[in-house]
C-alpha cells in the first residue's frame, strides 16, 4: 500500500527508518486511493521493537483541534481495521518497516444468502417506520445480545460503588439491562421516536418533567435519535437498541488476517434535508443527497434477500413517496452497505487516560435552605484536554476521604437489581474541550483529588498498573469577598443658633443590615466587622453579627453659614478572614440649618425705568450675596397698605415728594412680618453676575403713583429663611412721566449785533413744582444752523427757570454774543423746560449709611428722578447782517507765462460759512486801453486766497478789474490790476 511518513516536522521519511531519528514520532497518511474504494485493513512491520507504539488515527480533525484516536496498539502484530484506513501514528522506540493492507475492492461480493446476523430495534410497534426480524421478537434478540456480551469484571466506577468487590453476576446484569434499564430509561424514547405515525423518528423528540436544583418542576425536550445514540455510548445499552452485538472470534474464516463482515440495512431519508446550514465552515448548505451521493449497485439477490428476511419492509418502502416531507422534500428509501473489519488476534489496546486539567477555578454552591444551612460543599469543573473520548467515561473522587464514584447509579440499590453506574458522556466546554463536573465536593482543607477513566466503543478502559498517577488535585476556591454594606442615611441638623462662623451643621444617623448567608456569595465567612468613614474620617469598627441591623451616628466637617452639600459615606465589611468588601461611597445630603444674614437697605428711594408703550415699568435691582444663600423671594408692598396693615395704623406724610413716606416705613420695617399684605413677585437664583452682585429684574405696573418697598427673602440650598420681618425695606418708585407745556422762545438783537434770548414756562403744575422740595424748574436751549427737526436739534444751553417776584411765568433769559453768531447764517433756536427733579430723600434728612445693601442696576443710589422735558417751543430764528458791503479785494499778483497766459494770485478775499447756503462771489473783468473791460470769470470765494489763469492770448496793455459780492448781492468797490 502506498503510505508516506513523515517527522514531527514535515520531512519525509523512507522505510525501513528508525523512529529514533524522527525524533520518536512519525505519521504515515495514505495517498492516491479512490474514495470509492479505500483500505480496510493494514499492518505495520516492525523489524524491531524496542518499546513501540502505533495509533490509527480518525482521517477528519476534530472540533477542538486534537486527533481521535481509534484503535492503539503497543505489541506486534501492529494490524488495524476500520473504514476507511488513512492515518497512522508511531511513537516510541523502534524500526518501522513496510505497511500492507486490503482495499475494500479485495472483498468479493457474490450471490449473498442469509445472514450471519440479524439485529435490530427491541420494539414491537406499528410496521410505519421500522420493519422488524418476523422470525424473532425483538426484546428476545435484544436480551441475547446482552447476554451474550456482559463484561466480566466491573467498571471502574462500580469497583468504587455498593457492590464492590466482586465480579459481575451475568444473569444478574441481563436483568437489570432487560427488566429496569430498558423499560425505564429507553424504551419511553423509542416509544416516542417510532410509535407516531404522523412524526418520522428523524425529528420526534421525547418531552418529560424533571425537578430542578431549587425543588421546582420543569419540563425537558429533546431529539429521540442523537439522545439515543448517545446512550449508545454505554455498549451494553448499544447492544441492546441493536447497535452492537458480540461476533465471537474464529465464527468466520479470517481475510489476510481479518475478519470482514457486510452490514446493509434500509433507511427512510429526505435527499433534500440540509444537513449543513449556509453558515457553516463548507460557506453553502449542505444537504443529505449530497452526503449520500448517488445510488451504488447493489451486490446480486441484496433487495430479494432484505424483501424475504423483512416482509414488512416492501410496504413500507412503497408507501414513503406519499408521506409528508415538509421542506426537506419527499421521503424514498436509501440502501447502505458498510463493511465491518476486525483486526484478527490484534485486539486493540485499552484506551489511553486523560491528561486530566482544571478547566476553570472551582465555585462554592449555594445552600438550598440558608435558614438551615448543611456543609459546605464547592464543584469543580475537569477538562478532559482536547483529544475527544472514544465512549463513555468513568469519573470518581479520590479525596478527600474514600474515593467515590460521581455516577448515577441505577437502579438505586434495595430496588431488586444490581445498581450500577449510569454511563457518563463529557460536555462540550466553550474551548472546544470535553469536560466533567463535580459539583457537590466536600470542604477539605486541601481541596479535592479526582479520576477519570476513558473507555472506547467495545467496554475497555483505560489505566492499569498506572491508577491514580494521572488524578487531578485542585485546591478550594477562594473565599468570595463579603458583599458591601447598603447604607440607609438621615441628617438631622442643628437648629440655627444665630452664629456666622463655621460650625458643624448636625449628625449623619446611618443604619445597615449586615446580611445573613441567603444574601452572601456562596462560600463566604461570616462577616464580622463593619467600617465608616464619614466626610474622610474613619470611625472605629463595629463588631457584628449576621443580620444585625447596625446604626451608626456621625458628625460631618463643618459647614458655613446655609452651606449644603452631600456627604461622602464609605463603608465596607470585612469577614473572619481577614477579607475586605469593596468600599462603595454613599452620599448623604447635609445643610447648615442657619438663615442667611438679611441684606442691608436704606430709606432712599430707588428709581425704577419709565412706564413704557405698553404700561409697565421695568423694576432691576442688584445686590452682594450674603454667606449662604442660594436663592431669593422677592415680595413687593404699596405704602399705603403697608401702612395702614400695622398696628395702630402708621400716618404717612402728605408731602408730594414720595421719600418723605420712604422713611417712617423704612423705620417700621421689623413689625411688617405679615406676608399677606405683600405681593410675591418671584424668586431668583443667588449665582452673581460678572460684577459679584445678585441681579433680579420684573415689571411693574407704570401707573403706581405712591412709593413701593421691596422685601428681599434670602433663602439657603437647605430651605433656611431669614427672618420676614428682619429682612430690610427697599423703597421704589416709578418717576412721574408728567412734563410741562412748550414754552415761549424770544429772540432779540442786541446793540453790538448780538442776540438776547427769553424763555417763557406757563401752565406749570403747582405739586410737581413742589415735588422738587424747592428746586426750580429746568430749560434747555437748542440751535440748529441746517434746518434739522427740532426735536433732534443739539442743545446748546440749558439752566434753571427763576419767578419774577411779583409773580407771572418762569423765565430765563440767554444772551448770546456777536462772536457767537456767524454772518448770513440763519439760526432756528428752541426751548424746552421740566419740571424740577424728584429727590430719593427729603433734603436735610441724613441717610442711614449701608455698605452692601441693595441698590439700582441702572443708575446708583441716591440719583435723583429727573422730569420729562417738555416738547420743543416754536423756532425763534436769527441772521447776522454786516451794515456795510464788502470792501475792495486786494491788489492781485499777475505773472505771465512762457505761452503768454496770465495767473492771477489772489489773497485776503472774504468767505461766508458754509451753512450760509450763499458764498461770496468774485468777478474778474479783462481791459486793454481803448476797449471797454469784459468779464471773464465769476468765481465762488470758498478760500481766502486762490489763484486763477487766464489762458493765452492775452493782448499786451491788458489790465484786470476785480470785484467783489456778498451773499446779499452788495458789490466792493473796484481794484484794477496790471
Amino acid at each position: 500500500m502506498r503510505i508516506v511518513w513523515r517527522d514531527a516536522h514535515g520531512h519525509r521519511l523512507s522505510v525501513p527508518f528508525h523512529l529514533e531519528d524522527a525524533d520518536g514520532q512519525a505519521e504515515g497518511c495514505l495517498f492516491g486511493v479512490p474514495v470509492d474504494d479505500p483500505y480496510i485493513w493494514a499492518e505495520v512491520s516492525v523489524p524491531d521493537d524496542r518499546g513501540l507504539r502505533v495509533d490509527l488515527l480518525d482521517g477528519n480533525r476534530t472540533a477542538g483541534g486534537g486527533d481521535r484516536v481509534l484503535a492503539t496498539r503497543t505489541a506486534g502484530p501492529y494490524r488495524f481495521g476500520h473504514t476507511p484506513v488513512v492515518r497512522l501514528r508511531a511513537t516510541g522506540k523502534g524500526t518501522i518497516g513496510e505497511t500492507t493492507g486490503v482495499r475494500q475492492s479485495y472483498v468479493y461480493l457474490s450471490e449473498l444468502g442469509d445472514p450471519d446476523l440479524i439485529f435490530g430495534l427491541p420494539i414491537r410497534l406499528p410496521e410505519y417506520w421500522y420493519a422488524p426480524d418476523p422470525k424473532t421478537h425483538p426484546q428476545d434478540a435484544g436480551r441475547d445480545r446482552v447476554a451474550s456480551a456482559v463484561p466480566p469484571r466491573l467498571s471502574p466506577p462500580d469497583e468504587l460503588g455498593p457492590d464492590a468487590p466482586g465480579g459481575i453476576d451475568p444473569t444478574a446484569e441481563t436483568e437489570r439491562i432487560m427488566d429496569r434499564i430498558g423499560p425505564g430509561f429507553v424504551d419511553p424514547w423509542l416509544t416516542s421516536g417510532w410509535g407516531d405515525p404522523a412524526t418520522a423518528p428523524a425529528v420526534a423528540a421525547f418531552s418529560d418533567t424533571l425537578t430542578l436544583a431549587d425543588g421546582r418542576t420543569g419540563r425537558a425536550t429533546a431529539l429521540v435519535t442523537p439522545s439515543l445514540l448517545t446512550m449508545a455510548v454505554d455498549p451494553q445499552i448499544a447492544r441492546y437498541l441493536g447497535l452492537a452485538t458480540l461476533v465471537p472470534y474464529g465464527s468466520t474464516a479470517p481475510v489476510e488476517d481479518c475478519n470482514i463482515w457486510l452490514i446493509a440495512a434500509r433507511w427512510a431519508v429526505q435527499r433534500h434535508r440540509v444537513v449543513h446550514a449556509p453558515g457553516s465552515p463548507f460557506g453553502f448548505p449542505i444537504t443529505l443527497g449530497d452526503v449520500l451521493g448517488p445510488q451504488p449497485s447493489l451486490p446480486g439477490g441484496l433487495d430479494h434477500t432484505l424483501d424475504r428476511l423483512f416482509p414488512d419492509a416492501p410496504g413500507i418502502i412503497a408507501d414513503l413517496p406519499y408521506r409528508p416531507g415538509g421542506e426537506s422534500g419527499p421521503w424514498s428509501c436509501r440502501t447502505l452497505l458498510a463493511l465491518a473489519v476486525a483486526s484478527g488476534d490484534a485486539q486493540p489496546d485499552p484506551p489511553d487516560p486523560f491528561p486530566l486539567a482544571a478547566d476553570t477555578p472551582g465555585t462554592w454552591n449555594p445552600h438550598a435552605d440558608p435558614q438551615h444551612p448543611g456543609p459546605e460543599t464547592w464543584r469543580q469543573t475537569v477538562s478532559l484536554g482536547d483529544e475527544p473520548a472514544r465512549g463513555m467515561v468513568g469519573f470518581a473522587r479520590t479525596g478527600p476521604g474514600k474515593p467515590v464514584a460521581l455516577h448515577r447509579f441505577e437502579p438505586p440499590p434495595g430496588h431488586g437489581y444490581v445498581s450500577r453506574a449510569m454511563p457518563l458522556v463529557p460536555n462540550w466546554a466553550g474551548n472546544n474541550r470535553r469536560v466533567v463536573e463535580d459539583s457537590a465536593a466536600p470542604v477539605d482543607a486541601d481541596g479535592a483529588s479526582w479520576r477519570v477513566w476513558s473507555a472506547d466503543e467495545f467496554g475497555q478502559w483505560s489505566h492499569g498498573a498506572d491508577v491514580g498517577a494521572y488524578d487531578l488535585t485542585a485546591p478550594l476556591p477562594a473565599r468570595p469577598a463579603p458583599p458591601w454594606p447598603v447604607l440607609e442615611g438621615t441628617f438631622d441638623a442643628t437648629p440655627d443658633d444665630g452664629t456666622s462662623s463655621a460650625r458643624v451643621p448636625g449628625t449623619l444617623r446611618l443604619r445597615c443590615t449586615v446580611p445573613g448567608p441567603g444574601h452572601t456569595a456562596p462560600g463566604s465567612a461570616p462577616i464580622a466587622e463593619l467600617w465608616v468613614e464619614v466626610d474622610g474620617v474613619a470611625l472605629p469598627p463595629r463588631p457584628v453579627v449576621q443580620n444585625q441591623t447596625v446604626l451608626v451616628e456621625a458628625q460631618p466637617q463643618a459647614f458655613t453659614v446655609g452651606g449644603q452639600r452631600p456627604v461622602p459615606v464609605v463603608a465596607w465589611f470585612v469577614d473572619t478572614t481577614g477579607t475586605l468588601s469593596e468600599k462603595p461611597t454613599t452620599h448623604v445630603l447635609a445643610h447648615d440649618a442657619r438663615a442667611p444674614q438679611a441684606i442691608p437697605t436704606s430709606p432712599v428711594v430707588i428709581w425704577t425705568g419709565r412706564m413704557d408703550s405698553t404700561g409697565m415699568a421695568e423694576l432691576s435691582l442688584r445686590w452682594p450675596p450674603p454667606t449662604g444663600a442660594t436663592r431669593y423671594r422677592v415680595y413687593l408692598g404699596d405704602a399705603r397698605r403697608l401702612a395702614g396693615s400695622l398696628t395702630p395704623a402708621l400716618a404717612l406724610p402728605t408731602s408730594p415728594v414720595r421719600a418723605a413716606q420712604a422713611e417712617p416705613l423704612h423705620a417700621a420695617r421689623g413689625r411688617l412680618t405679615d406676608k399677606g399684605v405683600f405681593t410675591f413677585l418671584g424668586e431668583t437664583g443667588g449665582t452673581a453676575d460678572s460684577d459679584g452682585l445678585v441681579h433680579f429684574s420684573t415689571r411693574v405696573p407704570g401707573g403706581l403713583r405712591s412709593v413701593q418697598f421691596v422685601r428681599i427673602v434670602p433663602l439657603t440650598a437647605g430651605g433656611a429663611e431669614t427672618a420676614f420681618a428682619a429682612c430690610g425695606l427697599v423703597p421704589v418708585a416709578i418717576p412721574s412721566a408728567d412734563r410741562p407745556p412748550p414754552p415761549l422762545l424770544d429772540a432779540v438783537t442786541a446793540p453790538d449785533g448780538g442776540l438776547t434770548l427769553t424763555v417763557r414756562a406757563q401752565g406749570m403744575r403747582p405739586e410737581l413744582l413742589d415735588a422738587g422740595a424747592g428746586k426750580a424748574p429746568e430749560f434747555r436751549v437748542r440751535r440748529t444752523r441746517t434746518g434739522a427737526d427740532r426735536h433732534f436739534a443739539p442743545v446748546w444751553t440749558g439752566g434753571k427757570l427763576t419767578m419774577p417776584d411779583g409773580g407771572g411765568p418762569w423765565t430765563a433769559t440767554v444772551t448770546v454774543p456777536a462772536s457767537g453768531l456767524s454772518p448770513f447764517v440763519r439760526t432756528d433756536w428752541y426751548a424746552e423746560v421740566r419740571y424740577p427733579a424728584e429727590p430719593p430723600l427729603l433734603p436735610g434728612t441724613p441717610s442711614e449709611p449701608v455698605d452692601g445693601g441693595v441698590e439700582p442696576v441702572w443708575g446708583a443710589i441716591g440719583d435723583e428722578a429727573e422730569g420729562v422735558w417738555s416738547e420743543p417751543s416754536l423756532p425763534a430764528a436769527s441772521l447776522l447782517v454786516s451794515p456795510f458791503p464788502p470792501a475792495a479785494p486786494a491788489a492781485p499778483v499777475l505773472t505771465t507765462a512762457a505761452d503768454g497766459s496770465v495767473t492771477l494770485a489772489l489773497s485776503g478775499l472774504p468767505t461766508a460759512h458754509p451753512a450760509s447756503g450763499t458764498p461770496y462771489r468774485l468777478e474778474i473783468y479783462r481791459g486793454t486801453p481803448g476797449s471797454a473791460p469784459q468779464e471773464r470769470a465769476v468765481l465762488a470765494v470758498e478760500a481766502a486766497a486762490f489763484s486763477w489763469k487766464d489762458a493765452a492770448p492775452v493782448p499786451a496793455g491788458t489790465h484786470y478789474d476785480l470785484v467783489v459780492v456778498d451773499p446779499l448781492g452788495r458789490r466792493s468797490p473796484v481794484t484794477r490790476a496790471s
